[in-house]
This record gives structure tokens, sequence and C-alpha cells, in this order.
């Protein structure tokens, strides 16, 4: 073992653990990150995933790091050969490792949401306000170079002051219904589950506290069936939402299933093939979320969890003052008008690693996690995972109450921003 690299610890070793923990394996001769040690509920994943990291380790740098494998969080913990906890578990299960491995004084990452509630959220926030040991959130859009660069354009004043924001996300992504994420008490929802990414977009740009928010959500296409099966393998007819029917699907299954082992599953929670119509989900596939900020900066986030495939899934426009800047993420483009219209530049903003998780943005996310171990310095804590978690509890209680207007003032944790 290689003692004077910074030890990793994973727990979780499902597809988002088996992505970053190949994203380490990849840049071991640019940071000093190594896997030494595993964590999940289900073991023959866990074994599986430490088979995969050590092939790629000796295959691409004829390095055989020792890896230890724990079913309890709390033990991958307390091994000294950890310095690094990356916490890629369902969201359900955040609260208690994120807040546990803060006390412990480890260095921590935390995938995206930062909880599956607001209390949770809380809590992993006070955690690391009372350690003084800011940990990393997985908001994958601050890791992304357009993104980046959007940020420095704006900074730049090429557009003027910003005044408006308007974040479209229209992404078929049925797979939210075909797990645990079906479920609020599970995931928090689709508002959690995947907007959170968006409201952190906005809080970042708007530059300014939320004070207002009005949220319409429902559901319009994922509708319950009485006599839908319980699980897409039981099921022979034609669907466009099969887990497996598309070639790109096959591909994720076999990253996390490992050998069909989530075939062995029976409880409604570790399943990831839930047909889309069983009864029992309570979230939205849609809606619409207005924010107004201090400042006076106005935001909109219009989302869909249906819809077709598109170059153009994920937009985000900024208007200020004198221009507006569009924002393509599935193209990696960026559209810049300025001086009041009279000049348009586009800008293409696709890294060497485009075509690779989250269009590149999980490398560099590790490349960031080396130089945080070494400076203690986050991009992005828990300060910014509570804010957008306000964010969602805000938007359900105006959604639950028909759209009515939400003050901010009336969801707690403001003082810990």
């Amino acid at each position: 073992m290689s003692h004077d690299r910074i030890g990793v610890g994973i727990i979780g070793t499902g597809r988002r653990g088996f992505e970053l923990g190949t994203c380490i394996t990849d840049l071991y001769n640019t940071t000093d990150l190594e896997i030494r040690a595993l964590c999940n509920r289900t073991r023959v994943r866990m074994e599986a995933a430490k088979a995969s990291f050590l092939s790629k380790y000796q295959e691409q740098h004829s390095v055989s790091p020792q890896m230890a494998l724990y079913e309890r969080y709390d033990d991958l913990i307390a091994d000294p050969d950890v310095h690094l906890v990356l916490i890629v578990t369902p969201t359900y299960a955040h609260e208690e490792p994120a807040v546990a491995a803060l006390q412990a004084g480890k260095k921590v990452f935390l995938d995206k949401p930062i909880a599956s509630n607001l209390s949770a959220a809380l809590n992993i926030r006070t955690a690391e306000q009372e350690s003084g040991n800011p940990l990393v959130m997985g908001f994958t859009r601050r890791f992304e170079q357009k993104w980046l660069d959007t940020a420095d354009l704006v900074r730049s004043g090429v557009i003027g002051d910003v005044k408006m924001l308007l974040h479209r996300a229209v992404v078929p992504y049925h797979n939210i219904f075909q797990s645990y994420m079906r479920r609020l008490e599970w995931s928090g929802g689709a508002l959690a589950e995947k907007v959170s990414h968006l409201f952190d977009v906005l809080n970042w740009f708007a530059g300014g506290l939320s004070e207002r928010v009005s949220s319409f959500g429902g559901r319009l296409v994922y509708v319950p069936e009485e006599n839908a099966p319980k699980r897409c393998r039981e099921c022979n007819r034609e669907c466009p939402y099969r887990v497996g029917k598309k070639q790109e699907m096959v591909r994720q299954d076999n990253m996390v299933d490992f050998e069909d082992s989530r075939s062995q599953e029976t409880e409604l929670i570790k399943l990831h093939d839930i047909c889309v119509w069983q009864p029992g989900a309570d979230i939205n596939d849609h809606g619409v979320v207005n924010i107004a900020y201090a400042g006076g900066v106005k935001a909109s986030v219009f989302w869909s969890l249906f819809g077709p495939d598109s170059d153009d899934q994920e937009t985000f426009e900024i208007v200020g003052e004198k221009g507006k800047i569009l924002l393509n993420r599935h193209l990696g483009r960026i559209d810049v008008f300025s001086d009041y219209g009279k000049r348009h530049d586009v800008l293409d903003k696709k890294p060497d690693r485009f075509e690779n998780s989250h269009f590149g943005a999980d490398h560099r996310l590790i490349e960031e996690l080396d130089r945080f171990c070494k400076s203690g310095v986050s991009p992005v804590s828990a300060r910014e995972g509570l804010g957008s978690a306000r964010l969602v509890e805000a938007s359900h209680r105006s959604v639950d109450a028909g759209g009515e207007l939400v003050s901010m003032s009336d969801v707690a944790g403001a003082e810990l921003l």
C-alpha cells in the first residue's frame, strides 16, 4: 500500500460509486487518491466492484492497492487508512454516514441531493459547521467546464447585471419511477433527486438568498395502473420504458447489477426495474417552479421526466440588462448575445471527456477532491446542499397547496446559510 497517497473509502458501490471509483482509477497518475475500502449492503456487488477496480489499477497502472470490504459504514469510517469518504448511497441513507464521517474528522464527499428531507439536510449542515470540517457536495454542474465558463462570462459583465434565469430540463428519466426514488420518504421525489441540481444552479447564478417560491406539479404520464406488473422482468408486453430494452439501458444495468444480482432482491426499496405504472409511487413527473431572490432576480424551472430524447434536453438561459447567455448542456454549446443583441458568439465547450459520465465532470470532480484533501477548501459544501434542500421543501409545500406562494422565511435553515 502507498502510505503517501490519500486513502479513499466508498460507501455505496452501485452505479454512482462504480462511476466515481472508475474515475479514481483512471486518474491514478495525476492525483494522489487511491481506493482502499468499499462498503455496500449487498456483498456481491461490493466484491464485484473491488475486482473491477483492482483489474483497472493493474491493467492501467501496474499497481494492486489493498482494498478492505466492510458491511458497516462506521467500520469503513474508522479505518485509519481511509482519509476521504465518498458517500454515494441511496438518498435515504446519506444522513448517518455523512454526520459520522464529519464528526470523525474525515474528508467527505456527499453525492447529491444532500438528503431526502429538510430535517436530515439540517443535521448534515449542522455537523459540518460544528466540526469545522467542510464537505464537498456532488452537484456535478459545478464541475462541468461549460457551467464554469458561463459563470466566468457572467462575472465579466458581458451581459450586464443578471435579472432573470430560466432552467429547462425535459429529460426522459423514467428510471426514477423504477427504483427507490418513486417514494418521497426514500428520495424526496424528483424535486430532490433531479431538480436539486437545478436549484443549486439558480442559487449559484442569482447570487443571493431566495425569498419566495411558487410551484405547480403533478403526474400526467406515469399514472398508476391497477394491474401493472411489479417488475420489468415479470412483464412481456411492448413498452418504451422496459429496463434492458434499449442498448444504453443494458449497459447501465450491467454496470449496476454485476451479473444480475438485483434479480435476487425482493424488497421494493432495493429494486431497479419496478414497472413505471406500479401503484405506490407518490412523486410527481413534471412541474414548474418560480423563485424570487433578494436583489430582484427572478428565476424559473421548467422540468419533466417524460418527453423525447433530444439535443436540447437541458438548457439554461441567463438574461441580463444588455444581453443574454444560452447554455445547451447536451451539445456543450454556449450562445452569448451581447451589446443589446448586436453581437452573437457561439462557444463550443466540449471537453476531452465529454462523452464520459456527466459530460466529463466526474473526472474533474475527482481532481477537485484531490485538491480538497490537500487544501481543506471545498468548492461546494453542505451550505449549498442545504440551500437547494430548502427550495425543494418550499416547492413541495407550494405544490401541495395548489401553487400557493411560500415565504422562505417560513422554511427552516436560513441561519445556517
